[in-house]
């Protein structure tokens, strides 16, 4: 086994040769594709015990740069009968915790594809940070307490590559494997996982769901639905009693996408159907519809050609609502729309649901930081944080669990610095009663932070 630990440089000035060296370094190690990683033997108590779960509920936050809440284009489809997550526990027929584990990381770097400067594109930038942040993490896992080997193999740009890499040895002495990145590659690692019982983790791509039952999968991007719970079990939580409505322009698509906001019991809602065709909404009366008592209003909105909508709505409801509390909840996306009024957004205290956000008050936030210039002489970017969140968390599981951790009774609330971990089976919701379900569709995170615009940005307020 060939260990061959990365060295990313700065990705600024001479940026490229030191990243061409990794690369080359990527393609050059034993075996097609591979890099085998074991944590140092040399124990450090001390940075152990530095790593500790915290609870954003108990502490305050603090505001964060707009430059340094980065989020990636999500897309999301809309299913006709959305998938249904519970509290349901079913665990696949996993082995007792070990000794050691092996995880295989299949990342989309693409190396055979870069031949100068002018092909390293972003998308080979974001996942190099990434591997930064997941080998951080391999240097702080202490062998005495989890023996865990990391084989990280460039799966390409072609299905034909990733199917070859399943036949690798360290691939089938995998316990967990985390990747790829393409839908049709996902699909077919998953495949793998559920025929050989191994844990496949989905880090990348959103709202992606197997076609046939599978306990062995985890999807750790939350889709459309997983928001909605949460954004509902919030407002029950901090504005039990406001009335709620539901907000969509007049078109089947968007007022069926309204139903994923009325499963919490608690939350009573009314669907505000907008008919009026023009920019400024001219003929749309918002101030009867405001409470004294205060009123939110949910615009599940996520496409960018759908931010002009969300603005003229944000606009109208500013001018209308006079002195009269008023709250909107918007979706993630909404960090990348460009043109929303800062001042609206402060007006009608904007609050939008995250999955991944840099909480620069985690314990852990300002060592990482300085680890990572050190050792890449690089800015850390929230990829890099989420690399080392998920492998932090998955040497926990196992060190603590196994296996069976991974989707068990025993795979308990983990908060990293980026994400948090809280992983639920995924039904499908044809089944007459819950009895009738007996294996999950697939595991998801469900794990979502809600932020809150304030101080002309956003902060995390749970």
């Amino acid at each position: 086994m060939t260990s061959a630990p990365s060295h990313l440089q700065r990705l600024s000035g001479n940026r490229f040769f030191p990243v061409w060296i990794l690369l080359l370094a990527l393609i050059a190690c034993a075996g097609p594709k591979r890099i085998s990683h074991k944590p140092s033997d040399k124990h450090n108590p001390t940075e152990e015990e530095q790593v500790r779960v915290y609870d954003p509920a108990t502490g305050t936050y603090i505001l964060v740069p707009r430059s340094a809440v980065k989020v990636d284009t999500v897309k999301w489809t809309q299913e006709t009968q959305p998938p249904l997550v519970t509290d349901k526990v079913v665990e696949p027929d996993k082995p007792n915790k070990k000794n050691s584990y092996q995880v295989s990381l299949l990342m989309p770097f693409s190396t055979q594809d870069v031949y100068g400067e002018e092909d390293f594109s972003g998308k080979v930038n974001r996942f190099l940070q990434y591997y930064g942040g997941v080998q951080l993490a391999m240097k702080e896992i202490d062998p005495l307490k989890s023996s865990i080997s990391l084989h990280t193999y460039d799966v390409g740009a072609t299905l034909t590559e990733t199917q070859s890499i399943l036949n690798e040895p360290g691939v089938k002495n995998s316990d967990v494997i985390v990747g790829p990145y393409e839908k049709d590659e996902i699909e077919v690692v998953a495949a793998y996982g559920m025929k050989h019982e191994t844990m496949v983790v989905s880090p990348w791509l959103p709202a992606f769901s197997v076609a046939e039952e599978n306990p062995f999968f985890i999807q750790m991007n939350p889709g459309l639905g997983t928001h909605a719970e949460a954004i509902t079990t919030y407002i029950a939580s901090e504005w039990p009693g406001k009335k709620v409505f539901l907000v969509s322009r007049d078109n089947v698509a968007e007022i069926n996408r309204l139903n994923l906001f009325k499963k919490n019991v608690q939350v009573v809602t009314e669907d505000l159907v907008i008919k009026d065709s023009s920019p400024e909404l001219a003929k749309t009366d918002l101030l009867t519809l405001l409470s004294d008592e205060g009123t939110i209003f949910i615009l599940p909105y996520y496409a960018k050609a759908d931010e002009s909508f969300v603005n003229s709505f944000l606009r109208k409801l500013h001018a209308d609502k006079e002195l009269k509390e008023v709250i909107v909840i918007g979706l993630p996306q909404w960090l990348g729309f460009s043109n929303l009024n800062p001042n609206y957004m402060e007006s009608l205290q904007v609050h939008i649901s995250v999955a991944t956000y840099i909480n620069p008050d985690h314990p852990d936030y300002d060592a990482f930081n300085q680890k990572y210039f050190e050792e890449y002489h690089a800015i850390p970017d929230l990829q890099a944080f989420l690399g080392y969140d998920l492998i932090k968390w998955i040497s926990h599981v196992l060190s603590t669990s196994g296996s069976d951790g991974m989707i068990g009774p025993s795979s308990d609330w983990f908060s990293g610095i980026a994400s948090g971990f809280d992983i639920r089976p995924v039904y499908k919701n044809n089944s007459s009663s819950t009895a009738e379900m007996k294996t999950p569709m697939y595991y998801e995170n469900t794990r979502i932070r809600m932020l809150k615009y304030e101080g002309q940005d956003f902060h995390m307020v749970n």
